[in-house]
């Protein structure tokens, strides 16, 4: 279910701190999007996508912190676009080639089956870049770009001293 709530009372400080609890409460997806109200009043208005199983114990969060009196839930209907397969890209760095780190990718097929975006999952890029911090300047779009990159093209992608190689789907780890 998805829902909606709004306050006027939130600073944007709270927003990370907000955002974390619900997703620890189980929340699927947060969205906070500023807004103004009436009398230039400014708001945000938070989206929250949320199992059944999860409602109660969220519903009581959102009023205990932003003192809300009420929220809405909004039927929603999911358009998924897909198949969506999973790939994993593996980062190289060209003087340390035994030294690697795999990044998980999701890649969304057409109804033909070719290939039309990759998106690579944050959590594994942020650990590839702790990774490779002292080895490598590639900034966190580029190493983000190239993972997509060759996740999409299913070619070896370079970008200065790594290289950025799909593994064959036998190879994926679990």
């Amino acid at each position: 279910m998805l829902i909606l709530v709004n306050t006027d009372n939130v600073s944007g400080e709270s927003l990370p701190y907000l955002i974390d609890s619900l997703m620890d409460r189980g929340a699927s997806s947060v969205h906070a999007v500023p807004a103004i109200t009436k009398k230039g009043r400014s708001e945000f208005l938070f989206f929250i996508d949320v199992p059944e199983a999860y409602f109660k114990e969220i519903s009581a969060f959102l009023a205990l912190e932003l003192d809300t009196l009420g929220l809405r839930i909004i039927e929603q209907k999911h358009l998924s676009f897909g198949p969506i397969g999973p790939l994993t890209i593996r980062i190289y760095h060209k003087d340390f080639p035994k030294r690697f780190f795999d990044v998980r990718a999701k890649e969304l097929f057409d109804e033909l089956g070719k290939t039309i975006s990759c998106k690579a999952e944050y959590e594994d890029l942020k650990q590839a870049m702790h990774f490779f911090k002292d080895v490598t300047t590639i900034s966190f779009k580029n190493m983000k770009s190239a993972v997509e990159l060759a996740g999409m093209s299913h070619e070896d992608i370079r970008i200065g001293e790594m290289l950025f190689r799909l593994l064959p789907f036998e190879s994926h780890p679990k």
